[in-house]
């Protein structure tokens, strides 16, 4: 690999001006392809196969299709303000309501509530169905208009109206605006890294690019693998950060290289056999961290890794390309010759080894203080409730939002969590026996006499549930176990639950199983790559320990905020929620990735160091000073990136904004710049142990 990033080193400094136009030739090639293309993302929900949920799921669709419908629908949720809604002013204007939402060509049918008969709180809260005649994802932005037209008529009238359903209302920030105020922020610290604005711009410039490029490149993809639009913001996320940090490595190593008295060429020579070297094993290892959610077997987490792992390639491609060749093109601002004066105040800080020399003085201190922190913060892990966000976990700003509360006030916290449940049997009297068994149970609102299907899979009788407590709750998680096992019951026949609430839960339930497994195999995973590629016991020992620490630390901070309720308002937050689903795992792959992104420039700088002096406190110091600097930086800058999606609007983005921003200030900050340069401070020369027979066999990879 070496003597590959050296030849590619030499033809970029040769051929800088035709390396950026190959660059934007075949970013320009695929964009086309994919401008021609147009996206196909999928509308379909988060859902895994082969859970009995979904297994009934599909019973439903074929034995109660007319109950079933695949239309999209609209709730519209009604509150007199004053009054009722049967008074006659009130009734006149839901009449014109509805007359005007039929005036959209696309609109079946509108059931209004005194049709529906679903009018509560004496008749003060009430709801209007609009079903459509197409599916969710043909619905046209034309309904969109009809509808808000028509709420108009009702609004005017003294009634609150809020919708709910199938229509987009609200063209909600999915990250990016999010994205702009991360690039601001990182514009500003490696402003301050390089002390130029001149050469701050380039990290972020080839980021965008590889970003753009990994962007079109899903479209294209879009048309063979079964993407959906909030895979765009995780790999938004991912590639815009990752993409600046091996911009900023490079060119960190770059300017240190000429500084010793190296020549623009051989300094570039340099910092890609090195620093390049170390960003190509970096980014494979992000790569396959993303990737390995494979094994899991959860379709949308799959997808999820391969969209993130474009993002990585496409911006490893270009910080091995478009950067290089914009070093050589800057001349002078490129190598620091030309540091704004202000700018160089901030970067003195480093200058003596002050951080490196209070890490090694206190070095006892800080390992004591950061195992401990990690574990308190980890505690509230232990109560972790996965699920995912509802409508009531939007702002109120959304007429979803408000939609919910009306539903929450006039029918209940579990009106939106409705289970579907089929009675496997052909005797309508142990159906009967069911039923009244299941509404016997305490936690159950209402239940739907049971109804016969057409019995095309078998003989089943279907009945509605509502529980009193909503989708998320460990209550009404416990009322889905204990109607399932009721099955076993003398005289019960077999009873399968399904809806989206039972498949969320079912979802929730299996990766949560799923956890312990995927962890294993990145842990192994991480501690043979650093043992082979440091030959040492000791460093892969306190990484993989720091990375489990973090790991837990992060999902316990998250469970404290989040699910707990501390710190909303800060963070935007609406309320107490249960944590997104499948954010443990998410974290898992992406915080390993990035772990093993900041050891590896942090210790190889370091063993570099102690190859050639054989001394451990010189090399500490050393690795602190270089590239230490270079992992604060990068670091500041992915906790920037990912902060800025804690405030964008769709739930689910700001949910793995903050976790991952935890994930950085955990992993990076504390584990690899306090507690691994602490460790390797106290066990000094044993960090290097490796049995020889154990050298022997394994194989040799040079990152540094």
């Amino acid at each position: 690999m070496r003597k590959s990033l050296g030849s590619l080193s030499n033809f970029i400094y040769r051929h800088a001006k035709l390396t950026i136009l190959l660059v934007l030739l075949i970013a320009g090639v695929i964009g086309s392809i994919a401008l021609y293309q147009g996206p196909n993302f999928s509308d379909a929900g988060l859902e895994m196969k082969g859970t009995e949920s979904q297994t009934a799921l599909n019973i439903v669709k074929k034995d109660f299709s007319s109950v079933s419908s695949k239309n999209a629908t609209e709730k519209v949720v009604f509150r007199a303000k004053s009054g009722k809604l049967t008074n006659a002013d009130k009734d006149y204007a839901i009449n014109q309501f509805v007359q005007k939402v039929m005036q959209d060509k696309d609109v079946k049918v509108v059931m209004t509530p005194a049709q529906q008969k679903n009018m509560v709180k004496k008749n003060t809260i009430g709801y209007a169905t609009i079903v459509y005649k197409q599916k969710k994802a043909n619905l046209k932005q034309s309904s969109v208009s009809h509808a808000l037209t028509a709420v108009k008529k009702t609004r005017t009238a003294g009634i609150q109206t809020e919708l709910t359903g199938d229509l987009t209302i609200n063209q909600m920030d999915t990250g990016e605006r999010s994205e702009v105020y991360g690039l601001i922020a990182a514009i500003v610290i490696l402003a301050i890294t390089f002390s130029s604005f001149a050469i701050a711009g380039l990290p972020i410039l080839s980021a965008i690019i590889g970003l753009a490029v990994s962007v079109l490149g899903i479209i294209i993809l879009s048309h063979h693998i079964t993407f959906v639009s909030s895979d765009l913001s995780l790999s938004g996320m991912i590639g815009l950060a990752v993409g600046i940090d091996y911009a900023l490595f490079i060119i960190s190593r770059y300017q240190q290289e000429f500084k010793k008295g190296l020549s623009r060429k051989n300094a570039l020579a340099k910092s890609m056999t090195t620093a390049g070297k170390s960003v190509v094993f970096a980014g494979l290892t992000v790569i396959v961290a993303l990737l390995a959610m494979s094994v899991l077997g959860i379709s949308f987490l799959s997808v999820m890794g391969i969209a993130g792992a474009i993002s990585v390639l496409f911006a490893l491609l270009t910080s091995l390309t478009f950067v290089p060749a914009m070093i050589i093109l800057l001349g002078a601002f490129a190598t620091g010759e030309k540091p704004n004066r202000f700018l160089k105040v901030f970067s003195k800080a480093n200058k003596n080894y002050g951080w490196g020399k209070f890490v090694y003085k206190y070095k006892f201190l800080l390992a004591i203080a950061s195992v401990g922190l990690l574990i308190v913060t980890a505690i509230p892990f232990s109560h972790i409730n996965l699920g995912l966000p509802t409508d009531g976990n939007k702002s109120t700003k959304f007429t979803e939002r408000r939609a919910y509360d009306l539903m929450k006030e006039g029918y209940g916290d579990g009106n939106s969590a409705t289970l579907v449940v089929l009675v496997h049997t052909n005797n309508q009297a142990k159906a009967i026996s069911a039923y009244n068994e299941i509404k016997s149970n305490k936690n159950v609102s209402s239940t739907t006499p049971p109804m016969s299907g057409n019995g095309k899979s078998g003989n089943y009788f279907m009945l509605t549930v509502t529980p009193k407590t909503d989708g998320n709750n460990i209550a009404t998680k416990k009322l889905v176990n204990k109607i399932r096992s009721q099955s076993e019951k003398s005289g019960i026949p077999k009873l399968l639950v399904t809806g989206s609430t039972a498949i969320n839960i079912d979802m929730s339930d299996a990766l949560m199983k799923a956890l312990p497994k995927f962890a294993a195999i990145i842990i192994v995973f991480a501690f043979l790559l650093l043992m082979v590629v440091f030959r040492s016991l000791m460093i892969p020992t306190v990484a993989v320990g720091g990375f489990v620490l973090s790991l837990l630390a992060t999902l316990g901070a998250l469970t404290f905020i989040v699910q707990d309720g501390h710190m909303q308002n800060l963070l935007g937050l609406t309320g107490k929620s249960a944590i997104l689903n499948f954010a443990p795992v998410l974290v898992i792959g992406i915080l390993f990735g990035l772990a093993m992104d900041y050891e590896v420039f942090l210790v190889s700088r370091i063993r570099e160091v102690y190859n050639q002096t054989k001394d451990n406190k010189k090399a500490v110091l050393e690795g602190l000073k270089s590239s230490g600097k270079a992992v604060f930086a990068a670091a500041l800058i992915m906790t920037a990136v990912f902060m800025g999606f804690v405030f964008a609007g769709d739930s689910t983005v700001k949910s793995i904004g903050i976790v991952l921003t935890l994930g950085i200030l955990f992993d990076a900050f504390i584990v690899r710049m306090i507690l691994v340069p602490a460790m390797i401070a106290i066990f000094e020369n044993k960090n290097w142990y490796l049995p020889k027979w154990l050298d022997k066999i394994l194989p040799h990879i040079d990152v540094e």
